[in-house]
């Protein structure tokens, strides 16, 4: 995800070149580099802060965010601006920007939603909060939505609701035509006549091609995983009922369990398959 937002930066970003790159496996930044142009890779993250106005951070997950702000804030930061399109839960994100802020430097959360190809074909949903002077300045890039960073997370937290409610209904919508004997085909059909757009229509051809079984993930259910828990503590914090998102979330666990942790999060198919008594799978040797 990074990679593709940090090539459409340098392509379309009008940013100063060279851009700067830093990855913690410096292989993967050098062969970044090589293959974009116009950048250098910085040797360290203080390197890369020190010669940087503006720091754009792309992070695994929020271990490896708390980890990157604890090698980060004791440096010369003042007057820097941050950006985050990594995925915490809302109160790391605060925390982040309160401890910048006391340091002179400036936050905006900025978490992304689609994968690696909407991000290469810059078609990525970006959700910035901040306050209003950070925001105008990456405002080429984004629309923003508030100025509490927290904000932008609860949002990409809502955004994964729906995305999670919307596999599983498609997940048991096949399942459920199965059992009642109507061919995999007519019911495809059917979804692509009610839903023919996106998230709908992508979930569904992951499902009738077998591709969330065999092809390349659109996301890791481990990653799922994470962010579902994320969610699943902002609705026990705030009193919400989220029993599709539970259930969806119980049927990741089972995905995980039975097709390892890199399996594709649409393999939710498959857990409901299992429950209505049908293989998990629709892929046969």
């Amino acid at each position: 995800m990074g990679m593709a937002m940090s090539e459409n930066l340098l392509r379309y970003g009008n940013v100063a070149k060279p851009l700067v790159l830093y990855n913690r496996t410096r292989e993967k930044a050098e062969a970044h580099s090589s293959r974009l142009g116009d950048c250098e890779v910085a040797n360290s993250l203080p390197a890369a802060v020190s010669v940087s106005d503006i720091i754009w951070l792309c992070l695994q997950d929020q271990t490896a965010v708390e980890e990157t702000f604890q090698e980060i804030l004791p440096a010369e930061i003042r007057s820097k601006l941050f950006v985050d399109s990594s995925t915490t839960n809302p109160e790391t994100a605060d925390s982040i920007a309160r401890r910048l802020s006391d340091r002179g430097a400036f936050f905006v959360a900025l978490p992304v939603m689609g994968g690696p190809p909407l991000a290469l074909s810059r078609s990525l949903t970006c959700i910035a909060s901040g306050d209003r002077e950070s925001v105008d300045r990456i405002r080429p890039y984004i629309e923003g939505v508030g100025e509490k960073p927290g904000a932008a997370l609860l949002l990409k937290l809502l955004g994964n609701f729906l995305i999670m409610a919307t596999i599983e209904t498609v997940a048991e919508a096949h399942a459920f035509a199965e059992k009642c004997g109507i061919d995999t085909t007519n019911m495809d059909k059917l979804l692509r006549a009610v839903f023919p757009l996106p998230p709908h229509a992508l979930y569904n051809r992951q499902m009738v091609t077998g591709e969330c079984f065999s092809g390349k993930p659109l996301v890791e259910v481990s990653k799922a995983l994470q962010l579902t828990g994320h969610v699943m503590e902002m609705a026990k914090k705030h009193g919400a009922s989220v029993k599709i998102y539970e259930i969806a979330r119980q049927h990741l666990e089972i995905v995980q369990e039975n097709a390892g942790p890199d399996a594709d999060i649409t393999a939710i198919y498959g857990a409901v398959r299992m429950e209505s008594g049908l293989p998990f799978s629709t892929i046969t040797e």
